[in-house]
């Protein structure tokens, strides 16, 4: 009963650390926002705006004038002053905000999508008497091959075979074979 009320109080503590930096986050575009929306409300009113779009247009002039401030921003920070000043506020920030380069590191990879490239290739590697499943990362000119053999539990060890003991899965994928070694080799057999 003991090891159940570990993991109950480690899975909370996981999950508060997991909120703390998400809420900071949408505390900050909260407050942001509100501003915005303040400047909106005004301008909403100076143009006859409220009237129009009723009591939503300070959101959405507030929204308006927050991406055309973003727009105007990304150009801003071009300039090599403002570029070293935008550094140094995000380098207090991860001093000071627990999780912050995480968060930024995530929030820059959904908007600027690079293609993966998976370079691992599926093999079968030649040790004595046996074959072993494994993934070939590189080849050189002098027949040396790099090949990962990874284990259920997903750790990996690497090893540099002659390429003559490693065989291509060439009709097999990447994610079948990772599948066949996760469910301790079921279907192995089956990969050419």
């Amino acid at each position: 009963m003991n090891i159940y009320f570990q993991k109950i109080k480690q899975n909370c503590i996981s999950g508060i650390l997991f909120l703390m930096p998400v809420l900071i986050v949408l505390v900050l575009i909260q407050k942001v926002f509100g501003i915005f929306a303040k400047f909106g409300k005004d301008i909403s009113k100076i143009f006859g705006l409220d009237g129009i779009l009723g009591p939503n247009a300070a959101n959405f002039v507030g929204a308006l004038i927050l991406l055309v401030f973003v727009y105007i921003c990304g150009y801003l920070v071009r300039l090599t002053f403002l570029k070293r000043l935008s550094d140094g506020i995000d380098e207090k920030l991860k001093e000071i905000i627990p999780g912050y380069e995480k968060h930024k590191e995530t929030a820059k990879s959904q908007l600027i999508k690079k293609p993966k490239i998976e370079t691992d290739v599926p093999v079968l590697v030649q040790f004595e008497e046996y074959r072993q499943p494994g993934f070939l990362i590189e080849q050189d000119d002098l027949d040396n091959a790099v090949v990962a053999i990874e284990s259920n539990s997903g750790s990996r060890e690497i090893f540099i075979f002659p390429i003559q003991k490693v065989q291509l899965l060439k009709e097999t994928s990447l994610t079948a074979l990772k599948g066949t070694i996760k469910s301790s080799g079921k279907g192995l057999l089956n990969c050419k």
